[in-house]
């Protein structure tokens, strides 16, 4: 039976442009002039006998009959790249997109990569790092590694928040916990040896406090774990990541609150930071391995997923790392 199908050389050029909102930017992703992909749009557009975009001074608005057949083509496209990646033939070296937050690739993923080489080495691995909420039904990451909230699950209140996104579309997303999260404010034990004594958790705001932006409720959260009332100060520093904020703890410039794993590895480097206050209070969230239902046949990603479980389950036992507590 002929299928009625529109030429499919119109759908790449459309699905971008819907996607990007713009033939310039759809043209730069395909390599193609913006003629060419406007005139595949017009051609969609005449096959169908539709309007599928309001043409605005500086913008592209779809129509609600474009909208429907964006989703449509996006999703029909989405399982095509994963069926060809699926067919990789064996033997061939294989391309896995990993997406990772920077500080966590720096210093715990980054060190371990060498190991799964060693086990895997037909498996390519290209890591870009984000704090961004991970994309896995686009086609462009196969494995995610971020920190956050499981929808539906509830923490104890007392738990310090996380305010960044995991994934915007948790349809089809497996979770794997790696480990839970933690944070414990750290210093330079010169700043403290030639600062005020600490004995409680309120002498902390004698000193300045280093805040990272990715992570602005953490000093609130956790004077509030401690019974604490927090005091906010303009002139206190701010730092992009959490690798950031240790460093400028390190060069004596304030008290930094980071993740304990951090924390654990700046002590393996060298013992020029110490906890200010200990214990370290746990966070509302863990750290996950993110990976699409659609990807469970691939030997790839599936060999990944395993390898980094066990790396996060070796984590947990190294550091005494309980499981998180539900509410």
């Amino acid at each position: 039976m002929r299928r009625r199908l529109p030429p499919l050389a119109t759908l790449r050029p459309f699905e971008a442009t819907a996607r990007l909102g713009s033939f310039t930017l759809a043209a730069q992703e395909l390599s193609l002039t913006q003629g060419a992909v406007s005139q595949q749009v017009r051609n969609l557009e005449d096959f169908l006998g539709l309007k599928l975009f309001e043409r605005q001074a500086r913008r592209l608005d779809l129509t609600d009959e474009g909208r429907q057949l964006f989703a449509s083509v996006q999703r029909a496209l989405d399982d095509l790249e994963r069926t060809v990646g699926r067919l990789v033939v064996r033997g061939e070296r294989v391309v896995l997109n990993v997406t990772a937050m920077p500080t966590l690739a720096t210093v715990w993923l980054m060190p371990r990569l060498a190991a799964f080489a060693a086990l895997h080495p037909d498996i390519e691995l290209r890591l870009a790092t984000s704090i961004e909420p991970a994309d896995l039904h686009g086609g462009n990451v196969d494995v995610a590694i971020r920190v956050g909230k499981l929808p539906g699950r509830a923490y104890p209140r007392e738990h310090a928040n996380i305010d960044l996104v995991m994934t915007e579309r948790w349809d089809g997303v497996i979770a794997d916990s790696l480990f839970p999260d933690a944070i414990v404010p750290v210093a330079s034990r010169a700043l403290l040896a030639e600062g005020a004594p600490i004995e409680g958790p309120s002498d902390l705001q004698a000193y300045p406090l280093i805040h990272t932006v990715s992570r602005q409720r953490a000093w609130p959260d956790w004077f509030r774990a401690q019974g604490v009332r927090f005091h906010p100060r303009l002139t206190d520093p701010e730092c992009g990541h959490f690798f950031i904020s240790l460093q400028a703890a390190r060069e004596g410039r304030g008290i930094a609150m980071v993740p304990e794993l951090i924390f654990h590895h700046a002590r393996e480097q060298s013992e020029d930071l110490v906890a200010a206050w200990l214990p370290a209070a746990r966070s509302a969230g863990e750290y996950y391995v993110l990976t699409h239902e659609t990807q469970e046949t691939s030997r790839a990603v599936q060999a990944f997923r395993q390898w980094l479980v066990e790396e996060g389950a070796r984590t947990r036992a190294a550091h005494g790392m309980a499981d998180a507590p539900v509410a």
